[in-house]
């Protein structure tokens, strides 16, 4: 069922036994907990047939059901209609329901209690009951109740049967003929009929009933406070009950608490699912020692994308010639077409995937299944209408694409929980085995060593790695400031690439994982990834320690950015406040502060003005091999409360509804966003014109572009892609050798830079990119073991 305890809205199902005053409880409901209420007949063709499936996909859209008053009786089917189903409902479908009137008689009726005739009916009574201030009565004064009934509740009470109780206390016993009910108000009113039962919740499922009409204008406001209690009641079980089950029809979720979980990593995890060597997805947190995560406020999750052979859907886009390709699992084209606007198109997709009812995956996790992938740089130039330069006519690479995960494996590195999740339905049998391997990796004493295997790697050294030209790259920087001092640009984010010649050989499937793993060793960072996809010949892999994300937004819209400008490598001799003080210069400041205010203007372009903040202005942070100068930028569109990251999602994220969701999405907000401004100055558009021009109309590629998830469930979250290395199964080098034999290499190519200003120095921005491009490349260097 859908997260109730949010900030957003209750989603209430009302059952309409046709009563002339089902609209007056309605507004009660929306007032008091300024709910959504749907509306549904007792006799609604869709769901009386039998068809017990459509009706729980019904129930999933809601958080709680309140069953309405009706004439007729209970005992005739005709008049109860689909309220009775509500109890027959199995646990693991269960949601809060409370029954008013012909509800309460209902939920009674089905757990043990006989419905009698009264002696005098009671309709447009006012009598003051009697409670004891529990429950929905909790905090309740006296209760001028209005009734309107014929018929009451016997559920085998002495205080019914022989008019006495032994004991004050046994007033509020549950009876032997109905076990499960505690009484919760009785009425006195009438010697006539005796003690009439006016309230009772069920002791063991989250089921609340009252007689009266708490919506009646002659009940008083503490007879109506019941619906408030009733929620927070309701609210309790969920957080209490509904939250820890462990499985789902669409969703197992696995609470691993035993004491040995504190040693799974997500390297182990990966080792049991077989990674290594077969396409995926990982999004990965580095953890300290602790096996916490390294990065506050960054790290909390990490994310399996787990492929299905020949299954999983993939979309390309071309921005040259604004072609769009679904492929199939084979990776064969099933679909071409011209899409000239490719976010709305994008967006309008997301919408589609996204579900209707009850969100399929734990509340707490930011992703429930949804696309993973990459958005290359070329792609943000194309958002921003500065034409690309063109690919070699032999190459043809993707400038976005996606894969369709549908089974993931997320991890809270927080809470020390694992959720094995599919969003493909009636996939338990997956979902259950891929427990048992996950358990199989928990429970087991001896732990296989992940680390990078130093061996394999020193065999295999790479040849031909370079550093860029000193030189070249000083005479870019000098063309970088003469446009800055012609007031063509504030800021300009220079890059150069590398490619590094690596030998193929026996274990060449392995090769990426086991650099990814060294990788993610040496320079762990908040936001790891591991991308493998494609056929051999034209897949891709992208090995990446990413410090710094680049969008995040919640499922309601809310954003965050986190720009990084300003690096000082970490070296012995350099202290935390030695950083700082570098860090703190008018020169570095100057560059964090021109991509904070880029961001605000990109947000309040589609916010607005009033609903974008600076959270974080120009702070150090300290990361696995440089200090970092970062700042945080918020934005909300209006009416949402401002951004909430998944790693702040203490509570479940909201899941808003079709009606309630924001005109203005997170894909606006990241498709207003590209190329990031970390990787290209201000103002953005004339920047990457120049940059163009002075790196040699280079692609960047996957480089300096974003790689992520779009959540089905509405969210999103993307790090730019830096500290990275990419290798594209097309690119291979055949070398000849002395005995006439050849020998292949794969290429692996790295980006770095920096960003220059006119306080740049030429040394100093050289040997800046220098330290954040050995920060990767050293993944290529046999380490000491």
């Amino acid at each position: 069922m859908a997260p109730a305890f949010t900030t957003r809205s209750p989603r209430i199902l009302f059952i309409d036994a046709y009563d002339s005053f089902a609209n007056n409880i309605i507004a009660l409901v929306q007032e008091s907990l300024s709910a959504e209420v749907t509306t549904i007949r007792i006799d609604d063709k869709r769901f009386v047939k039998g068809d017990q499936e459509c009706f729980l996909r019904l129930l999933k859209g809601f958080d709680a059901v309140i069953a309405g008053p009706g004439p007729g009786s209970v005992t005739n089917k005709k008049d109860e209609g689909i309220i009775g189903e509500l109890w027959r409902l199995k646990d693991h479908d269960l949601l809060p329901v409370l029954g008013i009137c012909l509800g309460f008689q209902s939920l009674a009726a089905h757990f043990g209690a006989k419905i009698e005739r009264l002696s005098e009916p009671r309709h447009g009574i006012i009598s003051e009951i009697l409670h004891r201030g529990n429950s929905v009565f909790r905090g309740v004064g006296d209760v001028q109740a209005t009734q309107y009934h014929s018929l009451q509740v016997n559920i085998g009470h002495s205080i019914q049967t022989r008019r006495s109780v032994s004991y004050p206390g046994e007033l509020w016993r549950a009876t032997h003929a109905c076990p499960q009910l505690e009484p919760l108000a009785w009425d006195f009113d009438n010697t006539q009929n005796g003690a009439v039962l006016m309230a009772v919740r069920h002791l063991e499922k989250p089921f609340w009933g009252v007689q009266y009409h708490p919506e009646s204008i002659c009940t008083n406001t503490e007879g109506a406070k019941i619906v408030q209690n009733w929620w927070a009641e309701a609210q309790a079980w969920i957080r209490e009950e509904l939250l820890a089950r462990k499985k789902d029809i669409l969703l197992s979720q696995v609470n691993i608490d035993m004491p040995s979980y504190s040693l799974l990593r997500v390297a182990e995890a990966c080792r049991v699912l077989g990674i290594s060597t077969t396409e995926a997805a990982v999004l990965e947190s580095g953890l300290n020692d602790e096996l916490k995560p390294s990065a506050a406020g960054t790290g909390r999750y990490s994310i399996i994308g787990l492929f299905i052979p020949e299954e999983t859907l993939r979309l390309h886009y071309y921005v040259s010639t604004h072609t769009l390709q679904l492929r199939t699992g084979t990776d064969e084209v099933y679909l071409e077409t011209r899409v000239d606007a490719i976010w709305t198109y994008l967006k309008a997709l997301v919408e589609h995937l996204k579900p209707l009812s009850d969100p399929p995956g734990p509340p707490f996790a930011p992703f429930w299944g949804g696309l993973m992938g990459y958005v290359s740089y070329e792609a943000g130039l194309d958002s921003i209408d500065v034409e690309p330069y063109p690919m070699k006519k032999d190459i043809n690479r993707p400038d976005i694409c996606f894969a369709y995960i549908t089974r993931s494996i997320v991890f809270d590195h927080i809470l020390k929980k694992i959720y094995v999740q599919s969003i493909r339905g009636k996939d338990m049998e997956w979902v259950e085995a891929t427990i048992g391997l996950i358990s199989q990796a928990v429970q087991s004493e001896i732990r296989t060593s992940l680390a990078w295997n130093s061996t394999v790697l020193a065999t295999e050294a790479p040849v031909g790695q370079s550093f860029p030209s000193r030189k070249a790259y000083y005479e870019k920087i000098l063309a970088c400031q003469e446009s800055i001092s012609a007031g063509d640009s504030y800021e300009l984010c220079l890059t150069e690439q590398t490619a590094i010649r690596l030998p193929r050989s026996p274990t060449q499937a392995t090769i990426p994982w086991k650099l990814y793993r060294k990788l993610m060793t040496i320079n762990s960072a908040p936001f790891g990834a591991y991308i493998r996809m494609g056929q051999d010949g034209h897949g891709f892999q992208i090995v990446s320690s990413s410090p710094e994300r680049f969008i995040s937004w919640d499922r309601n819209g809310s954003c965050q950015c986190r720009p990084i400008k300003g690096t000082v490598k970490k070296d012995p001799d350099i202290t935390r406040e030695d950083a700082e003080a570098i860090l703190s210069t008018s020169k570095e400041r100057a560059e964090n502060l021109m991509i904070v205010d880029l961001v605000r203007h990109q947000l309040h372009g589609v916010y607005g003005a009033g609903n974008v903040q600076v959270k974080q202005l120009m702070e150090v942070e300290e990361y696995e091999t440089v200090y970092q100068l970062v700042s945080v930028i918020e934005g909300s569109p209006p009416g949402i409360q401002m951004a909430r990251t998944p790693e702040e999602w203490e509570d479940p994220p909201d899941y808003v509804s079709q009606k309630k969701r924001p005109e203005k999405s997170g894909i606006d907000v990241f498709a207003a966003s590209i190329p990031p401004g970390s990787m290209t100055g201000a103002p953005k558009k004339r920047s990457c014109e120049l940059l163009q021009d002075i790196e040699g109309n280079q692609p960047r590629g996957i480089y300096a572009g974003v790689l992520g998830y779009l959540d089905v469930g509405g969210g999103g979250d993307f790090s730019v892609v830096i500290r990275t290395m990419v290798k594209w199964e097309d690119e291979v080098e055949v070398v000849q050798l002395p005995d006439g034999s050849t020998r292949e290499y794969d290429i692996w190519r790295i980006g770095a830079g920096g960003a220059i200003t006119a306080q740049s120095t030429q040394m100093g921005e050289y040997e800046e990119m220098i330290v954040k491009l050995e920060s990767t490349m050293r993944t290529f260097t046999p380490q000491p073991s």
